[in-house]
């Protein structure tokens, strides 16, 4: 297996559908080999496994497989997700976050431009752009990073990557799970401490998946709180992502 995508679903069975059908269109025609994508699913109906089955567990040069796991965070689905993988690589995507056409043979392309030019014990993780989709229809989607960033180190210190727009090396990404005390913050850690290793040239400045607000990543913490008024968590996150971009 030369990559793994984690999809992590919770009872959206027609969220999940879309980020599935995203898949073999992020593949593109690159060699990739056999690409493995494992649901893994905290879900308190079958709604989700029936999703799964009524897709093919084999298409073409990608494998299907559910995973069942008793709810208990995003992190911990993850953790679970990483122990099962067997991908040289591996992704992370939530149910009704989608990959751009092509997103995911751009990103295996520059991450192994990174191994070529690093070696195997820097070139650790790539990443790209995302694009948000807000929750508000009245609302266009944004760019992040915001393509005016040109000091990726300096804008680091106050952003993170979406992380559905990064590939990590299955080992570092296996000696490296997420502290389920940290929270919902527990992703950042891991992402810095993949991109401390694998510096700048780590970042692909193409969009490679599209962030949903609405979707399961954004049912947690203070963007949970914010969605309660559809407009402002978006007005926030664009203007927020764009004053940051330019100053760095």
């Amino acid at each position: 297996m030369r990559l793994s995508v984690i999809v992590l679903c919770r009872d959206n069975p027609s969220e999940l559908a879309e980020t599935l059908h995203s898949i073999p269109a992020a593949m593109g025609s690159t060699p990739l080999g056999h690409l493995e994508v494992l649901v893994v699913d905290g879900s308190t109906t079958p709604d989700c496994r029936v999703q799964v089955e009524t897709m093919p567990q084999r298409q073409g040069r990608l494998q299907l497989s559910w995973h069942p796991l008793r709810p208990r965070g995003v992190y911990d689905a993850m953790n679970r997700g990483l122990t099962l993988a067997r991908g040289e690589w591996i992704a992370f995507m939530n149910a009704g976050d989608v990959y751009e056409s092509h997103g995911l043979a751009l990103l295996w392309r520059h991450a192994q431009d990174q191994l070529l030019r690093l070696g195997p014990e820097r070139a650790v993780a790539v990443f790209g752009q995302a694009w948000v989709d807000p929750i508000s229809g009245s609302a266009r989607p944004w760019l992040t990073p915001d393509p005016s960033m040109t000091r990726l180190r300096r804008w680091l210190r106050f952003m993170v990557p979406c992380h559905q727009a990064f590939l990590f090396a299955a080992c570092f990404a296996r000696h490296h799970p997420y502290d389920l005390r940290a929270g919902i913050t527990a992703d950042r850690s891991v992402m810095r401490a993949a991109l401390s290793r694998a510096g700048e040239g780590s970042y692909l400045p193409v969009p490679v998946c599209r962030f949903r607000l609405g979707g399961q990543s954004s049912r947690q913490g203070v963007k949970a709180w914010l969605s309660a008024w559809p407009s402002l968590l978006p007005w926030m996150m664009r203007h927020r992502a764009r004053w940051i971009g330019r100053t760095c």
